[in-house]
């Protein structure tokens, strides 16, 4: 039985792994999670790319929005603004349940892998959901007129209007893999990069110490799939908003928004790249990069297939004669 591992978090990621823990052996599947745009908030630990994946594996995602739980009330957040308070992040009634246990946990000495597996136990996740690491590791944008943003002010308070000057993962250098991320890589048949934003949402976990080697030395085939789709129109503007700051944080560090740039990012990691055939006028260019390009429908949530996207996944020769 194929053991795969995943890697990357927010909404694009939760929309594949719920196709692919359907259609393979969830217990087969590990997923290495984003915790960059973790944040402290109104005395609560939240750990947005965590929630998304646990919430969409276990059927609870609210798919129209990407984030947060299906049926979601936000009473509280109502009464915040009544008494005088500001709200700019907006947390579900609901949602505040998994906030007020996770914060309760750690608080008790609990590592954050260990409360992310009683979270996964108790909604019915079969899946391995792991943190890329138990420190805390910011996702931080320094701005041209140099504030120092943690990313979700950036996206969410700011909606992402101040120019970027660079994107820094504050505290990844003393940070750590969580416990069973390298053992995953090293024993996975296939490794997957999600289609996360790579600055935002895969990034802050390569830049974990260890994680990057351990995929490069890893003998499973990587395969990354586009989280750009040039060639459809942007009609929600949840998903405006995210390429938006996508596109920006790529730009300071002199990356072009498409697929074409996103495959240059991953050149040196990954063997098959994955984009949609929207985007198909891409693949000779992608292909120039030494990559094995694939054209398949991607945006599932938009209605397309994931049989062949599953198939462009799980078909990977062992040993790819173009890496």
């Amino acid at each position: 039985m194929t053991a795969i591992v995943g890697i990357g978090g927010g909404i694009g990621a939760s929309r594949l792994w719920r196709v692919l823990a359907a259609a393979t052996d969830p217990s087969r599947l590990t997923l290495v999670v984003n915790t960059g745009d973790d944040i402290w908030h109104r005395g609560l630990r939240i750990c947005p790319d965590l929630d998304t994946t646990l919430y969409a594996l276990s059927d609870r995602q609210d798919v129209e929005r990407g984030w947060g739980l299906r049926d979601e009330t936000f009473r509280c957040m109502e009464e915040l603004r009544a008494l005088g308070e500001e709200v700019w992040f907006n947390l579900g009634d609901r949602d505040l349940a998994t906030h007020l246990l996770r914060t309760e946990l750690l608080r008790d000495g609990a590592g954050l892998a260990e409360v992310t597996a009683r979270l996964a136990a108790a909604m019915g996740v079969a899946a391995r959901v792991l943190p890329a690491t138990e420190q805390e590791v910011v996702t931080t944008i320094e701005t041209a007129d140099g504030r120092r943003l943690h990313y979700e002010e950036f996206l969410v308070r700011e909606q992402v209007r101040p120019p970027v000057r660079a994107v820094v993962y504050d505290g990844a250098d003393a940070a750590r893999p969580a416990p069973g991320v390298l053992d995953a890589i090293a024993g996975a048949d296939l490794i997957v990069l999600a289609p996360s934003s790579p600055p935002a949402s895969i990034a802050p976990v390569l830049a974990v110490p260890g994680v990057r080697d351990a995929i490069c030395a890893a003998r499973a085939p990587v395969v990354a799939v586009s989280p750009i789709v040039s060639g459809v129109p942007l009609e929600d503007p949840g998903d405006r908003g995210r390429a938006e700051a996508r596109a920006a944080l790529l730009g300071c560090a002199g990356v072009a928004p498409t697929a074409t740039g996103v495959a240059g990012v991953y050149r040196h990691l990954c063997d098959r790249f994955v984009l949609d055939t929207a985007d198909d006028a891409e693949l000779p260019a992608v292909r120039e990069l030494g990559l094995d390009a694939v054209a398949v429908p991607t945006l599932l949530h938009r209605g397309a297939p994931a049989q062949p996207l599953l198939d462009t996944l799980l078909t990977v020769p062992a040993e790819a004669p173009w890496s």
